[in-house]
């Protein structure tokens, strides 16, 4: 019997691979609806594809083009190989639940995990027998709490809104490098844009300040915010009959802070070999989390005239070509061909030392 906390698209998708295994599983939210509260962008890389295939189920958009904004208002475009896809999280995770439950997983919702002792799980009021343990219930995992699992993990805040503005070109994101650690306008559907930031502090404020430069006078129709993990190297992903995985794992890359892509590969190794899964992780997942992060340790030192100088080298069609054509989720198979190309860009690469 696997049991898995959080019915997030890690922990659906996880008990999919397992039901389709031949595994009894068993998944417990502790909200009422699958998929709400959403505290995402919905911007997923063609590599979703290796995962599940993408359906208009859940696809509300694609993008085919990325618009960079330096601090001094120039700007450099990439055109995408293969479009990215703008989901409703919604109903992307409630997909993936979907799925999980026609391969005989069994979801549970309004059904909040304790804590556990041993291979007894203290769900609501409940003493539930399990065989395995995994923790696919985000940030703040209480899974990772009560199996000494914790790591002394840090965040950072993603605030999000949903407004009323048209955009120029439905198949352009727009992203800002220099507001928060980034911002970003993503079109929606027609006359609706998701606009958000990441940031260490003063979330509020560096909202404003994107929304003052994309769209002063939109009206807002929700607001999206919450916690991100930062990846730590050090994170216990296994212990005994305890998993971890995606969010609750600190399994998100710190240059975008996106973690569904890796966490559904890491879903997979967890899928194919519990007792391995650890070391497996850190071997096939881990490399490019590290490098995200060494990437990202690096941007925290950058300066304006840094970004400018960044944006304006970016502009090259040799490097153009390589980032249009590479993934952002795995920035092993790109960052030393950008190094090759531009060797000017190792002075930034050793501001990650700094």
């Amino acid at each position: 019997m696997f049991s898995i906390i959080g019915a997030g698209p890690i922990g659906s998708y996880q008990a999919y691979l397992l039901a389709k295994r031949g595994e009894k599983v068993n998944v417990y939210e502790e909200d009422n609806k699958i998929g709400k509260p959403v505290r995402c962008t919905g911007i997923l890389t063609k590599e979703l594809k290796e995962f599940v295939e993408p359906s208009k189920k859940f696809v509300v958009n694609k993008i085919k083009k990325a618009k960079i904004y330096a601090p001094n208002g120039k700007t450099v475009e990439f055109k995408f190989k293969e479009e990215d896809l703008i989901v409703d999280r919604t109903k992307f995770d409630q997909h993936l639940a979907d799925k999980a439950e026609k391969e005989g997983a069994k979801f549970l919702l309004n059904h909040k995990y304790k804590g556990n002792s041993g291979k007894e799980l203290h769900i609501n009021n409940k003493k539930i027998k399990t065989d395995y343990l995994i923790g696919a219930d985000g940030p703040f995992s209480r899974v990772a709490k009560h199996n000494s699992m914790w790591c002394d993990r840090k965040f950072i805040f993603g605030d999000q809104i949903v407004c009323e503005k048209e955009a120029e070109d439905r198949n352009t994101m727009e992203i800002w490098l220099g507001i928060g650690t980034f911002a970003w306008s993503v079109p929606e559907k027609k006359g609706i844009s998701r606009l958000g930031v990441v940031c260490y502090e003063d979330p509020i404020g560096h909202l404003k300040r994107l929304k003052k430069v994309s769209c002063p006078k939109a009206k807002i129709i929700e607001r999206q915010a919450g916690h991100i993990p930062l990846y730590n190297p050090r994170q216990i992903l296994q212990k005994d009959f305890v998993s971890l995985v995606g969010d609750a794992a600190t399994q998100v890359k710190a240059t975008s802070y996106g973690g569904i892509i890796l966490g559904m590969k890491a879903a997979e190794l967890l899928a194919k070999g519990p007792k391995t899964y650890q070391r497996n992780a850190r071997l096939k997942v881990g490399k490019d989390l590290y490098l995200s992060l060494l990437i990202r340790k690096a941007l925290n030192n950058f300066t304006e005239k840094d970004y400018n100088k960044l944006v304006e080298t970016f502009g090259k069609p040799k490097l153009q070509k390589v980032l249009e054509t590479n993934s952002r989720d795995y920035p092993s198979k790109f960052a030393m061909q950008l190094m090759l190309k531009e060797p000017s860009l190792l002075k930034y690469a050793l501001k990650a030392l700094i």
